[in-house]
């Protein structure tokens, strides 16, 4: 009997452990299923780490800068910005300058160069972006202006007598340059059909006069951009400048009889009109001369007939 009771007692040792193993394993699972679950979120939480890890980079790229700038008003009450650097300031007055020289060669633009390469360059250049916190301080209007000032470049007069003598006499050479003229202004004629000034600086070589032939195969004066050869550099520079009070226009312009008549010992009266850069006129009266026989050439022309007001050693 004892027996008996010690057989039973040891099957129901072993049913017992049996159901504690099965237990034990089960829980196991569930345990090893939670750890699963424990890694995905643990994935969703690194993504998420490494999602903000990479907006504060994108927020390192950004730079914060203090920046103070002048403004000012010019002549025509137009508003200018400036670096506090490039401007002076007095007690009345002020003045501004800036210069700006910009080296060119020829190459890849950065926009075809991503263009054929594609994410790849995107990669290579990155950069920092800057953005300013800029201050304005108005110099010469608004409430809290510096100064009561509005620049304005002092333009020379116009020597009336000296330019009158300077016209009297000029050659009559048909389609050709006549005339030279420098100053601070802008000139026009009135009272001489066909006759024109031309600005110099407007062309890389200036002006001619040419005859040429139209489509009914006549004689035509035309008066354009020099025929001369030129090369341009693969190198170059461009140089920017402003200032208030403005600097002073410096006009060289070319005096073109641009019809297909030479006049000889020919008295013209006739209008100067000149305007200077702020738009301000007048006109002068003017007496001509013109003068013309075979043995004048154009270069013995260029050479005396000028008249330069900026620096008149140059047309002695």
């Amino acid at each position: 009997m004892k027996i008996k009771l010690l057989f039973f007692g040891l099957v129901c040792i072993a049913i017992l452990f049996s159901y504690t193993s099965y237990k034990v394993i089960s829980q196991t699972n569930v345990t090893d299923t939670t750890n699963e679950n424990s890694a995905i979120q643990t994935d969703n939480s690194a993504s998420k780490l490494e999602l903000i890890s990479l907006n504060d980079t994108i927020l390192e790229q950004i730079i914060h800068k203090p920046l103070t700038r002048y403004r000012a008003l010019n002549f025509n009450k137009d508003t200018t910005v400036w670096d506090t650097s490039d401007c002076k300031i007095g007690k009345s007055t002020f003045s501004c300058n800036h210069i700006e020289r910009h080296n060119y060669s020829f190459g890849v633009r950065d926009d075809i160069r991503l263009e054929i390469f594609g994410d790849k360059f995107k990669k290579r250049s990155s950069h920092k972006k800057i953005i300013y916190d800029t201050t304005y301080i108005d110099i010469n209007f608004g409430k809290n202006a510096l100064v009561h000032y509005t620049p304005i470049a002092e333009i020379p007069k116009l020597d009336r007598d000296a330019v009158a003598k300077a016209l009297s006499k000029l050659s009559g050479k048909r389609c050709s340059q006549i005339f030279e003229f420098r100053s601070n202004y802008n000139l026009e004629v009135i009272g001489l059909s066909g006759f024109s000034w031309k600005n110099r600086k407007d062309e890389i070589l200036g002006y001619d006069a040419y005859i040429d032939r139209n489509d009914s195969d006549q004689e035509m004066c035309s008066v354009q951009g020099s025929r001369d050869q030129y090369t341009m550099s693969s190198h170059y520079s461009l140089i920017y400048r402003k200032s208030l009070p403005e600097q002073l226009d410096d006009k060289r312009l070319q005096f073109f009889n641009g019809t297909l008549k030479s006049f000889q010992d020919t008295t013209i009266s006739w209008k100067l009109v000149y305007t200077d850069q702020y738009h301000r006129t007048d006109t002068l009266n003017i007496t001509t001369k013109f003068e013309y026989d075979d043995s004048d050439s154009l270069s013995s022309f260029r050479n005396r007939t000028c008249y330069d007001a900026i620096k008149p050693s140059n047309c002695k």
